[in-house]
């Protein structure tokens, strides 16, 4: 029996001379086998500094951290919320076409051949070869601020890299039952995977953490272990915007500068980063706004909330949009040729759509069902409408011209090359696809 055998050897090792014992050196007495040291390093991503900078080169084999991380691709060892990046395979394939990441395209396959990324919408990259595109993907997810990636080593060298990606979204409704939690936000769906439109998840209650609740932004990711969801921090503040002599906008939080972080409100119409809502005070001349600061665990900014203040925010910004509409003539003539010099003129068709955006935002403002979040979106795309950003968008206010048709409205010189793409691009996306002009 096992048992007996097992027994017996130990005893026949017990009694044997000590002679005998080292007389017979083993394999492993003669030759030591040395095990690897293995560590585990993880860095926060500070924005600026990706896995593939030089300054990691010491942590590679071969002594080069992008050859190094290209290398942990094609062997499976590179994993983004537990999923393998896609490998070549032994025909030359790929083992997988495409990588979504928190039910979102990641990283995908061409219909050409190539390789697209995306990551939380900042950092993209398009048409490129799989080599340089899965580099550059997994780079892109180091790069940005806010996540923590993991390294592997052994004996220094890294041998693998695991990390989180998780969005940020405001929680239009949460909902708690004995097994899981369900979070709902209004947003944009991926026909292509598990999100709906508007977008409901449930998440095991296990993996539920900081009790979230309606009206507060959370943190969610997916990876093997199912949907995860974090409740993000909040603290009350005072928001500003100051723009200098030189028109230098500088955006404070308590007297304090702020600094963007690149974690995004990815599936959260209309916000996709932090600075938006400075940028909807700047261009609809609001100042020192009390709001909610929401934080990621490690102390990122994930977005600004109004709270109570999102509905009379907003029904002060369309009287302030409709004070516009009404003091700008419409040029007739469409050149400007038809207004007195001085005077700040637009088109009827630019004229017709802001209107409408107005009407949109009113609208949103009568319908007391709506959440804060809903008020703060109306509130952020009537301002998109109203100021915009030049080279970004053109909307109200850079399609203003005074009537000697050589400027914009506020002195920004007039492009001549423009050829009207970008506007019809911003009527479309924010007015509606029926929009016409």
């Amino acid at each position: 029996m096992k048992t007996t055998r097992r027994g017996f050897i130990g005893l026949a090792v017990a009694l044997a001379p000590a002679a005998s014992i080292t007389s017979m050196p083993s394999a492993a007495s003669a030759a030591p086998r040395r095990t690897a040291s293995t560590a585990t390093k993880t860095i926060d991503a500070d924005g600026v500094t990706g896995i593939t900078n030089t300054s990691y080169d010491a942590l590679f084999t071969g002594g080069s951290a992008k050859q190094g991380v290209a290398d942990l691709i094609a062997t499976g060892a590179v994993r983004i919320n537990d999923v393998p990046v896609p490998t070549v395979t032994a025909t030359g394939g790929h083992s997988a076409d495409r990588l979504d990441i928190n039910g979102g395209s990641a990283l995908w396959e061409n219909a050409d051949g190539t390789w697209s990324y995306n990551v939380q919408v900042l950092l993209q990259g398009s048409n490129e070869s799989y080599a340089a595109a899965v580099v550059d993907f997994v780079n892109a997810v180091t790069l940005m601020r806010g996540i923590s990636y993991r390294l592997t080593l052994a004996d220094g060298a890294v041998t693998a890299i695991d990390a989180t990606v998780k969005d940020v979204a405001f929680a239009n409704k949460v909902s708690r039952g004995r097994d899981v939690t369900t979070f709902t936000i209004v947003g944009r769906g991926d026909g292509s995977t598990d999100k709906p439109d508007p977008s409901t998840i449930s998440f095991p209650n296990t993996n539920v953490v900081g009790r979230p609740c309606s009206q507060s932004m959370v943190l969610y990711w997916k990876d093997a272990a199912g949907w995860h969801m974090e409740r993000a921090t909040g603290k009350n503040v005072v928001l500003d915007v100051s723009v200098d002599s030189s028109g230098n906008v500088t955006e404070s939080v308590d007297g304090a500068a702020f600094t963007d972080s690149r974690l995004t409100l990815q599936y959260s119409e209309p916000w996709n980063r932090p600075t938006q809502p400075f940028r909807a005070m700047y261009w609809m001349g609001e100042n020192d706004v009390r709001a909610i600061q929401w934080f990621a665990t490690p102390g990122v900014t994930v977005g600004f909330s109004r709270g109570a203040g999102a509905r009379p925010a907003l029904a002060a910004a369309i009287t302030k949009a409709e004070s516009a509409l009404n003091t700008v003539a419409v040029s007739g003539a469409g050149d400007g040729s038809d207004i007195a010099e001085g005077k700040m003129w637009v088109t009827q068709a630019y004229h017709d759509i802001f209107a409408r955006a107005i009407a949109d935002a009113q609208a949103q403002l009568d319908n007391h069902r709506a959440t804060k979040d809903e008020y703060e979106g109306a509130l952020y795309r009537l301002a998109q409408a109203y100021g915009g950003q030049t080279g970004d968008r053109f909307s109200w206010l850079e399609n203003a011209y005074y009537g000697s048709g050589d400027d914009y409205g506020f002195g920004t010189p007039f492009d001549t090359g423009y050829n009207g793409t970008g506007f019809w691009t911003f009527a479309q996306s924010h007015l509606g696809a029926d929009t016409a002009i």
